[in-house]
């Protein structure tokens, strides 16, 4: 009988690493925008508003994650984690919109931007962590 191959682990210091750099270079464009095109500062204030709730529901949705992970295993962590930050991020944005007096569409550019290219940032570290984990399990079969 063969054993099934063993799933890389769930890589939640990476992640959170990830999602934090993401936010700030997304948190640097804004402001550079802001400077350099003359931005509103209310719609620069909602852009950035709309960016942390993005962030949040990366944060909150990795953690989900990281504690599914021992039980489930780091696939079906990274779906659960995906599918949190998918519905949590619009609820996050139209909470904090609901909440702060500020327009919708930079809210929403905000919060659009943010969720994509953190979930860039978390699908390359999930690639490289399955990756190095593939790399590692075919030199040790060697």
């Amino acid at each position: 009988m063969t054993t099934p191959p063993k799933l890389p682990p769930y890589p939640t210091g990476r992640l959170l690493i990830s999602i934090g750099l993401a936010a700030l270079v997304l948190l640097l464009l804004w402001t550079a925008v802001y400077y350099v095109g003359e931005l509103e500062t209310e719609l620069y204030r909602g852009g950035i508003i709309g960016l942390i709730a993005a962030t949040a529901a990366h944060l909150i949705g990795t953690i989900a994650g990281a504690a599914l992970a021992p039980a489930k295993g780091s696939n079906a962590a990274y779906l659960a984690s995906t599918v949190v930050r998918f519905l949590l991020t619009p609820a996050l944005a139209v909470s904090l919109y609901f909440l702060l007096p500020v327009k919708p569409q930079p809210v929403l550019v905000g919060a659009a931007a943010g969720y994509l290219l953190i979930l860039v940032a978390d699908i390359g570290t999930m690639l490289k962590a399955m990756q190095q984990h593939s790399g590692s399990t075919h030199a040790s079969r060697g």
